[in-house]
């Protein structure tokens, strides 16, 4: 099998400021640069149907802290796709307490710093077990057949 990076679902609330909060300082990581981000709210993305982004993904990172209608949807579907999901909420905000009935070890965090660090690690710990994690880079365009060149071209 082709090794690939992992598809990473940020599953947050439309009322959290995402940009600055939470793909800002994900995509500026350099352990995730392997990985693809799926960022529900991207250009390229916004018109994709959430079912059809979770089920692609391999991951669900679900920021608990602002909760709304379309939030609990989504983590509905993640969790009835059994797809591993970090659950994670800012200390300061916290989280409404029937998420703990639904997910296990919410991890809470300070700053941004600990939010990619808690990422990271996740991300790691199944890049292993899910496709063999990440892939190379390398595109072969083509190959060049220097056997029928003149030894006088070749070194131009």
């Amino acid at each position: 099998m082709k090794k690939r990076g992992l598809k990473v679902y940020i599953l947050h609330s439309r009322k959290t400021n995402y940009n600055e909060d939470l793909y800002l300082p994900l995509l500026r990581s350099r352990v995730l640069a392997n990985h693809t981000l799926v960022l529900s709210t991207s250009e390229k993305l916004k018109d994709t149907y959430y079912k059809t982004l979770i089920d692609d993904c391999d991951l669900v990172v679900a920021e608990l802290s602002h909760p709304d209608m379309g939030f609990n949807m989504e983590l509905k579907e993640a969790i009835v796709a059994k797809k591993p999901i970090l659950p994670l909420a800012n200390k300061e905000i916290g989280y409404e307490d029937k998420y703990n009935k639904l997910l296990k070890n919410i991890v809470g965090y300070n700053d941004a710093n600990e939010l990619v660090y808690f990422v990271e690690t996740f991300v790691n710990q199944y890049s292993d077990k899910i496709n063999e994690g990440k892939v190379d880079p390398t595109v072969v365009l083509g190959v060049l057949n220097l056997d029928n060149v003149p030894k006088d071209e070749q070194e131009q």
